[in-house]
């Protein structure tokens, strides 16, 4: 194929990629659409090589030159292998995952609890997410990221999910004993980052799982949870926080109702400030549909709450 015909294809995948990345199309795909949509860049990545090497200037106008993009490549190439295939295929080649059992939370949530061989070496910590495949179940290219729902304590992973797609949708299958396949755990939202002794906890809908993983590995300071739904029949895992919170000796806000319905919208710098005066003196972290943590953000921004106390962790295709 001409290098220029190769080009042209690599640059068209990149521009394919971009169009379906704005908010508008995206929201309008399912995950498992856009996840592989997404793996195309692997393809334009590919292209763009093959097309450097039949353009030949690129690698041999000087000694320099060659040295440089041989380097970058391999980088790019190393880097996409060892971080997309060698760590994930060793990982679960050690660990051996497995479904241990699939436990429906309500009629449209599931929890899979997942366990394997030593998992204590896991580098898992509450409030990461991985992103999981279930083969015999779903075809191999379908994958979601879900939180961690429990604290990974080396027994068992946990992870809580609401049905949006095919895939998350068919979690209730799973059958019990089948393979596991886990890539992570990725994120920094846990406690690594907290800078202050208290903490603000916010959640909306299933945005809860991290937060309750983090519940029950926070053992220090005084916590505050907002918890953001509808009506009390829509907050998935309501009882386990209700307990966290007890044992920690915290507090729980359950902030019910649809928003726009008469009142002052309940993440407005002044409602903020009301279900938390000492606000501006806790780590705050936020996990829920985009519009509420942009609301919750933006709120935060004009109470002034320090950027380096507020943690972010948001639900969608980003």
């Amino acid at each position: 194929m001409p290098a220029s015909l190769l080009g042209m294809l690599a640059a068209a995948i990149i521009v394919v990629i971009a169009v379906i990345s704005t908010r508008g199309l995206r929201r309008r795909l399912q995950y498992e659409v856009w996840h592989g949509l997404h793996l195309l860049l692997y393809v334009a990545l590919g292209l763009a090589f093959v097309h450097q090497l039949q353009e030949t200037t690129t690698f041999t106008s000087s000694a320099f030159a060659t040295a440089y993009w041989w380097i970058l490549w391999l980088f790019a190439f190393g880097a996409l292998l060892t971080g997309r295939v060698a760590v994930p295929l060793w990982r679960n080649t050690y660990h051996q995952f497995r479904v241990a059992a699939v436990v429906p939370e309500s009629d449209n949530v599931v929890s899979v609890y997942v366990t394997g061989r030593h998992l204590d070496k896991l580098p898992a910590r509450a409030g990461q997410f991985c992103i999981w495949r279930f083969p015999g179940h779903n075809h191999w290219w379908l994958a979601n990221p879900f939180s961690l729902s429990a604290a990974p304590g080396g027994q068992g992973l946990r992870l809580t999910a609401k049905a949006a797609g095919s895939a998350s949708a068919g979690l209730r299958d799973v059958p019990v004993g089948s393979r596991a396949f886990v890539e992570g755990p990725y994120g920094a939202f846990t406690s690594l980052h907290r800078t202050r002794p208290g903490v603000l906890l916010i959640a909306g809908g299933v945005g809860i799982t991290p937060v309750r993983a983090m519940l029950e590995e926070q053992t220090t300071g005084d916590v505050v949870v907002l918890y953001r739904v509808r009506s009390e029949a829509d907050a998935v895992l309501l009882d386990e926080v209700r307990h966290l919170v007890a044992l920690r000796g915290g507090r729980l806000q359950l902030l019910t109702g649809r928003t726009g319905e008469g009142g002052v919208p309940p993440f407005d710098p002044g409602s903020l400030y009301r279900l938390v005066p000492d606000i501006t003196e806790r780590d705050v972290y936020v996990c829920g549909p985009p519009a509420m943590t942009r609301a919750v953000l933006s709120g935060l921004r004009d109470l002034q709450v320090p950027a380096r106390q507020v943690h972010a962790e948001r639900f969608g295709l980003a």
